[in-house]
C-alpha cells in the first residue's frame, strides 16, 4: 500500500510539472483560476510528506504512513488530483458538440427508415405483385442478407475489426459464397460458380494482405507477391518477368471480353475501351498515353450524355441493348480507373468481373428451378449483400485503407507533371473509389441482365425496373447502415487514444463514400431507366405517379 502511494505520488508530481510547463509556454494555456484550483488539490495530496522512487527507504522509515487509513486518504487525495486535472483537460482540450452529434444521428436513423420503408412498399409501388418473401427461401436469403449486414456493421465498434476491415468483408464473403455452395449442391445446379467464387474469395484474401502491408501501393503487386507468399527472393528475374507480363495478359483478355461483349450486344462505340491495353507500351510518352485514355473516357462519357439527352431511350426495351447500356457505361469508367491503379488496375478489374458475374449466375438458382411462371420475377437479397461486401474485398485489394496515409496520392499525378487542385483532386477521387463505388453502382444493373423475363412484355419490363429499384435501395441500405455503425463507433470511442488515427478517418471515408453512393445511384437510375416512351423523366413505372 505504501508503495502504491508513493507511485501515485510520484506520478502526480509529473502531472502537475506537466500543466505548470504547459501553461507557462502555450499561448492558450489554463487560466489561472484553474490553475490555482488544481494547485490547491496537489497541496492537499502531498500534505507534509515528500515521494520517494526508493521502495527500501519507505520500509525502513516506520513512521511514514504507518496506519492504514492514512494511506487510504493519502491515496483518495492523488485520485482526486489526478481526476481533476483530466476533466480540466477534456474541458479544455476536447470538446465535442453532443446536441450536433445526435442531431446527424437521428438524420441516419430517419435515412435507414426511409429505405425500410421504401423496400417494404416498392412491390406495390406499380401495382405489380412482387415475391419479395413469397417462400421459405427467400425469407431465409433475406435474413441471412440482414444478418451479414448487422456483423459487418457491429464490427466497426472495434479499432482492431476497423484495422482488419477488408479481411473481416472477405470472410463474410466467403460465408455468404458458403451460403451459396450449400444451395449449389443441394439444387444440383451452379456448382462450377460457386467453387469459382470461393477460390476467387481466396485470391482477394492474400491480396487484401498485401495491400494492409502497403506492397500494393507501391505499384510492386506482383513482383512482392511471389515473395510475400513463399519467401523467394523479389530480384529473382523469374518474379519480375512475371509482374510486367501478367498485367498485360489481364488486359488483353479484359480487351476481349469486352469485344466478345460488343459484338454480341451490338453496341458501337464502346471498343475505345481497348486502346488502354497499350499503356504498358514504352518510348511513347509518359504522359501522352494516360492523357489519351483521359480523353477517350471523357468523350465516351460525353457520348452517352447526349445520346440519353437527346435520343428517345428505349430503356430495358432488351436484354441486349440492357447489357450494352451497362457494358458501355463500365468500359467508360474502367479505362481510368484501369490506369490510375498501376499494374494491379486490370488484375482487380478482372476479379471485379468474375466476382460480379458469379454473384450474378447464383442469384438466379432459385429461377432456374422454379416453373418460371410468367409474371413471377425471383428477387435475392443476398447477391445484393455479396455485391456490397465485394466491393469493400476491392477497396482493400488495391491497397487503400480507411487513413489519409492509405490514399494513393501518385495516382493523382498519372499523366500530368503540374499540380491543379481540382484536377488532381478529381482524379485521385477516382483511384480511391473507382472500385469499391463507381464500378459496383454502374455494375449493379448486372445482377438482373440474366432474368428470363427481361424484354418480354410491358410488365416484364416494369418487374425488371422495379427490381433494379429494389435493388439499388438495398445497397443504398448496406452503405447507410455502415455509416451509421461508424458513428455509432465515433460516438462512445470519441476520447479513445486512436480517436484521430483511426475512427476520425474512418467517419470522413465512409460520409465520403456514402454521398458519392448516393449521387452515383441517382445518375445510374436516370441512365438506365432513362425517359419513358412518353418523353418523360426517369422515374418508377407506378400508375399512381
Amino acid at each position: 500500500m505504501r508503495n502504491y502511494c508513493n507511485v501515485l505520488c510520484i506520478n502526480s508530481w509529473q502531472v502537475k510539472r506537466y500543466i505548470d510547463i504547459y501553461s507557462a509556454s502555450s499561448v492558450i494555456g489554463f487560466s489561472s483560476e484553474d490553475l490555482l484550483n488544481i494547485s490547491n488539490i496537489y497541496a492537499q495530496a502531498e500534505g507534509n510528506s515528500t515521494c520517494s522512487s526508493d521502495n527500501k527507504s519507505l520500509h525502513e522509515d516506520e513512521s511514514y504512513n504507518s496506519s492504514l487509513p492514512t494511506l487510504k486518504r493519502k491515496i483518495d487525495t492523488y485520485f482526486n488530483f489526478l481526476l481533476s486535472v483530466a476533466e480540466l483537460a477534456r474541458s479544455k482540450w476536447t470538446e465535442f458538440n453532443l446536441e450536433m452529434m445526435g442531431i446527424g444521428f437521428g438524420i441516419m436513423l430517419i435515412s435507414l427508415s426511409i429505405h425500410f420503408y421504401a423496400i417494404r412498399t416498392a412491390k406495390n409501388a406499380a401495382g405489380i405483385p412482387l415475391p419479395l418473401c413469397a417462400d421459405s427461401q427467400i425469407s431465409v436469403k433475406l435474413m441471412f442478407a440482414v444478418f451479414i449486414v448487422v456483423i459487418h456493421a457491429c464490427s466497426l465498434l472495434s479499432n482492431s475489426y476497423i484495422l482488419e476491415e477488408g479481411k473481416v468483408a472477405n470472410f463474410l464473403l466467403a460465408t455468404t459464397a458458403m451460403f451459396k455452395l450449400h444451395y449449389s449442391i443441394k439444387r444440383e445446379k451452379m456448382l462450377m460458380e460457386a467453387i469459382f467464387f470461393l477460390l476467387l474469395i481466396t485470391i482477394l484474401r492474400f491480396a487484401i494482405e498485401i495491400g494492409l502491408s502497403k506492397q500494393a501501393a507501391t505499384s510492386l503487386f506482383m513482383s512482392t507477391h511471389a515473395s510475400w507468399m513463399v519467401d523467394i527472393d523479389p530480384d529473382n528475374p523469374m518474379w519480375i518477368y512475371m509482374a510486367e507480363i501478367i498485367p498485360i495478359l489481364a488486359l488483353i483478355l479484359l480487351a476481349y471480353l469486352l469485344y466478345i461483349t460488343v459484338t454480341s450486344s451490338s453496341c458501337c462505340g464502346i471498343w475505345n475501351d481497348t486502346l488502354s491495353s497499350i499503356t504498358r507500351l514504352q518510348g511513347i510518352g509518359r504522359n501522352c498515353i494516360p492523357k489519351i485514355i483521359y480523353a477517350v473516357g471523357l468523350g465516351q462519357l460525353l457520348l452517352l450524355a447526349f445520346s440519353h439527352l437527346f435520343h428517345k431511350d428505349r430503356a430495358l426495351d432488351s436484354k441486349k441493348h440492357f447489357v450494352s447500356k451497362t457494358v458501355a457505361m463500365l468500359s467508360t469508367c474502367s479505362s481510368t480507373i484501369i490506369i490510375l491503379s498501376g499494374k494491379q488496375g486490370s488484375l482487380i478489374t478482372l476479379a471485379s468481373i468474375a466476382g460480379g458475374y458469379c454473384i450474378m449466375r447464383l442469384g438466379n438458382i432459385e429461377q432456374d428451378i422454379n416453373d418460371k411462371v410468367a409474371g413471377i420475377l425471383t428477387f435475392d437479397p443476398l447477391s445484393v449483400t455479396q455485391w456490397s461486401l465485394l466491393a469493400t474485398c476491392l477497396f482493400f485489394s488495391t491497397g487503400h485503407w480507411c487513413a489519409f496515409d492509405g490514399l494513393r496520392y501518385g495516382a493523382a499525378f498519372i499523366g500530368f507533371d503540374e499540380f491543379i487542385l481540382v484536377r488532381q483532386a478529381l482524379l485521385l477521387t477516382i483511384d480511391t473509389f473507382g472500385f469499391s463505388h463507381i464500378i459496383p453502382v454502374f455494375g449493379l444493373p448486372f445482377l438482373v441482365a440474366d432474368q428470363q423475363l427481361l424484354g418480354q412484355t410491358d410488365q416484364d419490363r416494369r418487374l425488371i425496373i422495379m427490381q433494379l429499384y429494389l435493388m439499388y435501395l438495398m445497397y443504398g441500405l448496406t452503405i447507410v447502415a455502415t455509416v451509421v455503425a461508424t458513428i455509432i463507433c465515433v460516438t462512445i470511442q470519441r476520447r479513445h487514444l486512436m480517436v484521430w488515427g483511426l475512427f476520425a478517418p474512418k467517419f470522413v471515408f465512409d460520409v465520403v463514400g456514402l454521398i458519392l453512393a448516393d449521387i452515383l445511384i441517382c445518375l445510374a437510375w436516370l441512365y438506365f431507366v432513362g425517359r419513358g416512351k412518353d418523353g418523360g423523366s426517369g422515374s418508377m413505372p407506378d400508375r399512381h405517379d
